[in-house]
């Protein structure tokens, strides 16, 4: 008992050691958490005081979680459970150094060394290995987020997701895994806070005036048709789809039919809650498009292609819609570079997840990705709610068939 205390103790004394706070008085006499973006961390120390203080601060940042780790093992002898627990000290000492307030930095830099520690256990010790398609995805994940953000923080709540899914995949369900997936919860929760407090998605709705966001962020509910199709059979289904589909058809008629409905739902609640965009006046609405495409995509293709197609259409264009807002520079057709390269990633991303619960090959994956970004990018004259997931499925379901003659 006395050693596990002192090791969880010696874990926060560590921990609490802050270089950047240390660094900053000594060069420059000022605190560090009251410059720049008030964190004790390497990326503030680099931009206050140099690169040379940096260096020293990163190492040791990084390194005393896991040397918490290794002195509560080596030296005190604890279980698994309480060296990882002195690990974690490290982190609080980090946040709450009691010669400071406990006001320190975030953590995060120690929550990643030990995140390291444990993915060289993961990988190396216990010989687990990603598969080459699960290292082709990530890859092209961290390139693609990083050209379209150029945001550390953006990478992170992008890849962290995808990384926790492979590892869940890949390795045995052990404490070293379950103290990964806490390390990368709280990453990601650092990263959505930093998100929120430097503003670093920026979607400029002057651009878009009367655009319903509030749809974009719904987009990922349709995905409950791809698991109800789990356990519904394929006329059910689509019996389901096909009320929903008429319910809205019928809104979009009478709106259509009758002006006052229409400017009812299109002008007079816009300044309360806007529920249509304006170019939806007088015509059907994407709502009621994405409903058809999703009961065409069933009705058309087998089951596990009409799913690929839908969840590249949901959550492609969510993510074309949040990044390409977001971050879109180069203009492409009449969208953007960024956007369709997002539409690309997210359609790659959540198919690969899907297409490994399906026996899906990531060739026709991928195919299927490239189809529906660059049809969501061409100017045709038809929706892209109707236009990514017939197309995208039609030609998932043409390699196959061409593959098996």
């Amino acid at each position: 008992m006395v050693n596990n205390i002192l090791a969880i103790l010696i874990g926060y004394l560590l921990g609490s050691i802050l270089p950047a706070y240390i660094l900053g008085k000594i060069l420059k006499g000022i605190d560090i958490r009251k410059v720049g973006t008030f964190n004790p961390g390497t990326t503030n120390v680099k931009r206050e005081l140099g690169l040379l203080p940096a260096i020293p601060t990163a190492i040791y940042d990084t390194l005393k979680g896991i040397i918490s780790i290794l002195i509560a093992q080596k030296i005190f002898h604890t279980p698994i459970f309480i060296s990882y627990l002195a690990g974690f000290s490290a982190v609080l000492g980090h946040i709450f150094p009691f010669y400071l307030n406990f006001r320190g930095g975030q953590g995060a830099a120690t929550l990643t060394g030990i995140l390291l520690f444990n993915l060289y256990k993961i990988f190396v010790i216990n010989k687990i290995s990603f598969l080459i398609t699960d290292l082709i995805i990530l890859l092209i994940a961290i390139f693609s987020i990083f050209y379209i953000s150029k945001t550390q923080e953006i990478l992170s709540i992008t890849i962290l997701p995808l990384f926790s899914y492979l590892l869940i995949l890949r390795a045995p369900f052990d404490w070293i895994l379950i103290t990964t997936l806490i390390i990368i919860s709280y990453l990601l929760i650092i990263g959505i806070i930093n998100i929120i407090r430097f503003d670093l998605i920026k979607i400029n709705k002057e651009k878009l005036p009367n655009f319903p966001f509030w749809r974009t962020f719904i987009r990922p509910a349709g995905f409950s048709f791809v698991i109800l199709s789990f356990f519904l059979n394929k006329i059910t289904l689509l019996t389901l789809i096909g009320i929903i589909l008429l319910l809205f058809f019928i809104f979009d008629l009478a709106r259509i039919l009758h002006t006052p409905i229409d400017q009812f739902f299109i002008k007079d609640l816009k300044n309360i809650f806007i529920i249509l965009k304006e170019k939806e006046t007088k015509r059907i609405s994407s709502m009621t498009i994405f409903l058809l495409g999703s009961f065409l995509s069933f009705l058309l293709f087998e089951q596990k292609i009409a799913l690929l197609a839908i969840t590249f259409l949901i959550f492609g264009d969510f993510f074309a819609k949040i990044f390409g807002l977001a971050y879109g520079r180069r203009k492409f057709f009449n969208k953007t570079l960024e956007g369709t390269l997002a539409h690309f990633l997210g359609s790659l991303i959540f198919g690969y997840i899907l297409g490994h619960h399906l026996n899906i090959p990531i060739s026709l994956i991928f195919l299927g990705a490239i189809t529906g970004a660059i049809v969501e990018a061409l100017p045709f004259n038809i929706d892209d709610n109707l236009s990514v997931p017939l197309l995208s499925g039609a030609t998932v379901s043409l390699i196959l068939k061409i593959g098996s003659k």
